[in-house]
């Protein structure tokens, strides 16, 4: 404070002086505001130009990209692009029966802490219809995809606490985990799921449970996959003459008392059917036999056969353990063989009926 017998000439002077400092503070702040206001409008300005080309590009590809609306948000924490409504859809031209994603939004979201970092989250009601299957509709309490914007690395998927409506009502999964990586070679893939919850009655109850504790997938697909449009069968014929083939590098599921681990090879024959061999470790295989026996998938008789058979060919691993059996598995002229045996005819795929 100044002191109280000071003249007011020194006391006007000294005030102003004081006030000085204010102003300088007031004015950065302003130009701080100002700048960093700037930079989110801009920063969302390019991630709906983005937006916009990315759609541009998939419509170019067959796909169908809506947006019933689009707004920014986010400031000053993050630039963020909120659209809603949000439609994906391809026909018959570019996969076998379309696809359809729905969802009530997403929101592209950039933090100023990970500039190269994109993230998608998806929320509300979405639906998600593939391959002539019927849409099925869910919630989630998280699902988001990463996406790298200066880096090679693999867009990633994560979720938590899916919840299906019908007609898979009541069905749920814990936790949801991927990853996709395109290559010059092949496009990999990896896909887990934990703590599925599969619908209760009155739908089908399966014999091994209505809960799984864990499926994981690790794939590649081999292959340059043809433009979209023509005829399927025809784009199928290319991608199959040009070595395409889905090879599964690892698979592992955990259902009730079966477990089950293995590798694959699935592509088509010359007459575009799915043709392919595979290795499966499993364990658990005496009491996955009596449950399929309880719920009347297999006879008691079939069952025992089954047991006796995979009894010799069980080994224990080295220390103890559960036993194990290695199958071979092999798809030819739509006949499933486990060893030399055949056990089961795949009907044939119409791919007409998939337009």
């Amino acid at each position: 404070m100044p002191p109280a017998d000071i003249s007011a000439a020194a006391r006007a002077a000294y005030t102003g002086a004081m006030r000085r400092p204010l102003v300088v503070l007031l004015a950065l702040l302003v130009l701080l505001g100002g700048g960093s206001f700037a930079l989110w409008f801009w920063t969302v300005g390019r991630l709906a130009a983005g937006f916009d080309a990315w759609a541009a590009d998939a419509q170019a590809q067959g796909w169908t990209v809506q947006a019933a609306g689009r707004h920014r948000a986010g400031w000053p924490l993050a630039a963020e692009l909120v659209l809603d409504g949000v439609t994906l859809r391809a026909g018959p031209e570019v996969l076998p029966g379309g696809a359809e994603y729905r969802a009530g939004r997403v929101v592209l979201h950039i933090s100023p802490l990970s500039p190269d970092l994109l993230t998608l989250r998806l929320e509300g009601t979405q639906s998600l219809r593939a391959f002539g299957g019927p849409a099925l509709p869910f919630t989630a309490d998280q699902l988001g995809i990463d996406v790298p914007l200066a880096t090679p690395e693999p867009v990633r998927l994560s979720g938590h606490q899916l919840r299906f409506t019908a007609p898979a009502e009541g069905m749920t999964i814990g936790l949801l985990d991927g990853q996709a990586q395109p290559g010059r070679e092949a496009l990999t893939l990896e896909l887990s799921g934990e703590a599925i919850t599969l619908p209760p009655p009155p739908a089908p109850q399966p014999a091994l449970g209505g809960h799984i504790a864990s499926v994981t997938v690790t794939a590649a697909l081999d292959g340059a996959l043809p433009p979209p449009g023509g005829d399927p069968q025809a784009r199928l014929a290319a991608w199959q003459h040009a070595g395409g083939m889905l090879r599964v590098q690892d698979m592992a599921l955990g259902w009730g008392p079966l477990g089950v681990t293995g590798t694959a090879a699935i592509g088509l024959d010359a007459g575009l059917q799915p043709t392919g061999t595979a290795t499966l470790r499993v364990v658990g295989y005496d009491a996955a036999l009596s449950a399929l026996a309880a719920g009347h998938v297999v006879t008691p008789q079939a069952a025992q056969a089954i047991r006796a058979v995979l009894a010799l060919m069980a080994r224990t691993p080295e220390g103890g353990g559960i036993p194990q059996v290695d199958l071979p598995v092999a798809l030819e002229d739509g006949v499933l063989r486990v060893g030399r045996i055949p056990v089961g005819k795949v009907p044939q795929w119409d791919w007409s009926a998939a337009r």
